[in-house]
């Protein structure tokens, strides 16, 4: 549990490394036919999770010094898979492992094991391989199999990311998605990943008779990479964006990729359509002016920016808008409705039309506490909350935040704000 002082802040801070391509470096480097070194200056419990999950599949990876180094092995005949609460780990690593291994020992923590697994488990069975149950802790049986692999695209991108980075070891495969393929932008990532490292995915858009497909094809296979760079992360730059929004500090976020695929950097368009100005010199993205105009974001393509977006909606007068936001439902909480409580708790105004959410905005917050119910996004939402709090905000379940961003409140405290452990 941490508490908050109302306290702004303001100065540069190093953008952290982004949770999203390091997961997806690190199986493509995995499954590579030579060693590779990765360059991450910090890690988080996520992605500690899929280190330790492709060790358990066979790949020797030692982290020291920031740089991580990936040796590929053989793959054992009894893989595992480790992703305590890591979504992204396991999603990503259930086809990726049954590509390799005849059998695997999958286990999860928290309420990941009641996170949605279908249409993906489906399309593996159809594929040749067999679950002892159909949510974790499960065993996995057969192996992968070539062909062509569909599924709605409404329910999560890490099923089509994770038979991407399977394919190259099962042959020649295309993945369909039926409907818009929701945060599409991740599936980018993933397809630039898989370049970055020798394999190209071949994309045919959807037309009004057929549905947008990914083809890999035959005899293809990764290749390592010396010294690769993951960027810097736009989900957690997020929070520094909103917190010189809310206040007019100017903030500095050094080792930002202007041009990045990841879905979130779409925050910078938000934060100047709200009346803040942004100013790049080289990699470092300078954030100042306060944040006057109502938000009216549609979440479909980036659903994790909406906690620390409703901070930033109470510190705007007038209603803002989150709209399609059902996948936030299946997150490491129903995040719609713990958002709805935070702000509610911290005494905003807030109410929910379905998948919808609108905020109230006043300019300002009583404080108080809240319950982040173990996400590390509701940590982060509170956090910011207290810029624009009369009285401190108390954050339970603060500790969550070790999933994505261990030395948050260290570097909150670096830009002069007052976090404490209680």
């Amino acid at each position: 549990m941490h508490t908050v002082t109302p306290k702004h802040i303001g100065g540069t801070i190093p953008a952290i490394p982004a949770k999203a391509h390091a997961h997806r470096a690190l199986i493509a480097a995995a499954l590579a036919t030579t060693p590779s070194t990765i360059l991450l200056s910090r890690t988080s419990k996520d992605i500690d999770a899929t280190m330790a999950s492709l060790r358990a599949l066979g790949s020797a990876i030692t982290y020291t010094d920031n740089i991580i180094h990936v040796h590929p092995s053989s793959a054992p005949s009894v893989g595992g898979i480790l992703p305590h609460e890591s979504g992204t780990t396991l999603r990503l690593l259930l086809p990726v492992s049954a590509s390799i291994c005849n059998r695997v020992e999958v286990d999860a923590k928290g309420r990941l094991p009641d996170r949605p697994l279908e249409p993906l488990l489906g399309e593996m069975k159809s594929h040749g391989v067999t679950f002892s149950q159909d949510k974790p802790p499960f065993t996995m049986s057969g192996k992968l199999q070539a062909g062509h692999y569909k599924m709605v695209g409404n329910v999560s991108s890490q099923f089509f990311s994770g038979l991407l980075l399977a394919a190259p070891q099962m042959g020649e495969s295309t993945i369909e998605s039926v409907g818009t393929l929701q945060s599409r932008d991740y599936v980018t990532l993933t397809i630039t990943t898989m370049q970055d490292f020798g394999v190209k995915v071949t994309t045919t858009p959807a037309t009004d008779t057929t549905n947008e497909t990914f083809t890999i094809a035959n005899d293809t296979h990764f290749t390592g990479r010396d010294n690769y760079q993951i960027e810097g992360d736009w989900s957690n730059a997020a929070i520094w964006l909103v917190a010189a929004a809310l206040t007019g500090n100017s903030i500095t976020i050094t080792g930002m990729n202007k041009d990045s695929v990841q879905a979130d950097r779409r925050i910078m368009q938000i934060v100047e359509d709200a009346g803040s100005t942004l100013t790049w010199n080289g990699m470092d993205l300078t954030v100042s002016g306060k944040a006057t105009k109502p938000l009216n974001v549609d979440l479909e393509q980036m659903p994790d920016l909406l906690p620390v977006l409703s901070a930033l909606a109470c510190g705007i007068v007038g209603e803002s808008s989150f709209t399609k936001g059902a996948r936030l439902r299946l997150k490491e909480s129903d995040r719609l409705e713990a958002v709805a409580q935070l702000v509610t708790d911290l005494g905003g105004s807030v109410r929910m039309d379905g998948d919808d959410l609108y905020i109230t905005g006043t300019g300002s917050l009583k404080g108080g506490q809240v319950d982040c119910v173990n996400d590390h996004r509701l940590v982060m939402a509170g956090a910011l909350a207290a810029l624009i709090s009369e009285n401190p905000v108390i954050l339970k379940d603060s500790e969550a935040i070790t999933k994505s961003y261990p030395d948050f409140f260290d570097d909150w405290n670096l830009l002069g704000g007052e976090a404490h452990v209680i």
